[in-house]
């Protein structure tokens, strides 16, 4: 019997240097019913000649879209819109999978009939392997640890039925993606698989999600976040959701301070915290390290530190320290 398709989504933004890595990964799978749409968000440099190469030698396997530049979340939905299998995967344009990666989903998702399968990953740079993170299904906040799209597998008709499509944002896409995912099944699941590799470009990361945290309306992002989940909140979720989005402003504050001034640190703090309060009344109330079970210690450590010093009153001290480092 056929085992059914896969749509593999890979945005694109001049990325000619990891490209060939990321595709050669993807046909080196042992799964082989699949398409690849590639997503080209207006690059600049080669990315669309290395694209060009692959789809006259693989024309059954990667369909090419060009777009002006829009972002990675209408990248993703133009993707999302030409697909034709039955799942759906995403692959990120500077990383790349195991040998194993598709079938295991496939395999994972089919035998239950879920709408989700979500698994951990390995963060990499060019040497060596920086981390892994293992995910254990018996703790539900291993649904949250990863919140991008990647490192999973959804059924189409679920993605179509519930109309789940990224965010156009300059930040936060992928949040918004998967809080939609996370709040409209039951039929989800974890599994302790890594076939995902993360690859971590240290020259780049830290001053561009600075700066793209530094000129947005904050407080309108977490708005459209808090509006995917909002008519869906109950008691089963309300305290994993609310620890979500206090990890979520948490790290906010941290991109926001890197060499920022105490007083817009405390202006923002005051801002972000006073739209959590609000929304999330009972947030001092929640037991922050024990629901986070599931996640890396160091991540644990973090919101809980945070949370304790801010009922101390010490968290917009921590937070400028943690800038200065």
């Amino acid at each position: 019997m056929k085992k059914p398709k896969v749509s593999i989504i890979i945005p694109i933004y001049n990325s000619e240097k990891y490209l060939n890595r990321c595709f050669d990964s993807i046909l080196n799978n042992n799964y082989k019913n699949l398409e690849v749409i590639t997503v080209n968000d207006g690059s600049k440099d080669n990315s669309q000649r290395i694209i060009d190469e692959y789809v006259e030698q693989y024309p059954k396997i990667f369909k090419s879209i060009e777009q002006k530049n829009q972002g990675i979340g209408a990248a993703r939905n133009n993707g999302m819109k030409k697909a034709t299998g039955k799942y759906i995967m995403f692959v990120d344009n500077d990383d790349y999978i195991d040998k194993d990666y598709i079938n295991t989903y496939v395999n994972e998702i089919e035998r239950e009939d879920l709408d989700v399968i979500i698994s951990g990953y390995r963060r990499a740079d060019d040497e060596k392997t920086l981390f892994s993170v293992i995910l254990d299904n018996k703790y539900e906040w291993s649904k949250y640890v990863s919140i991008a799209p990647w490192g999973k597998i959804y059924k189409k008709e679920f993605l179509d039925n519930n109309d789940i499509k990224f965010m156009i944002t300059p930040i936060g896409e992928d949040v918004y993606f998967n809080l939609k995912v996370n709040t409209r099944s039951d039929k989800i699941k974890v599994i302790d698989y890594i076939g995902y590799n993360w690859y971590f470009n240290g020259k780049s990361v830290t001053n561009t999600i600075t700066n793209k945290i530094k000129n947005i309306d904050v407080i309108k992002l977490l708005n459209e976040h808090y509006g995917a989940v909002k008519d869906n909140i109950n008691d089963k979720n309300r305290d994993i959701l609310t620890m979500y989005f206090g990890e979520l402003i948490i790290q906010f504050n941290q991109w926001y301070c890197k060499k920022t001034s105490y007083k817009d640190i405390s202006s923002f703090y005051e801002k972000t915290f006073k739209w959590f309060d609000e929304h999330f009344p009972n947030n001092k109330k929640v037991k922050y390290f024990r629901l986070s079970k599931g996640d890396r210690g160091k991540n644990r450590f973090i919101i809980k530190t945070f949370m304790t010093a801010r009922k101390l009153h010490l968290v917009k001290i921590l937070i400028y320290l943690y800038g200065r480092i």
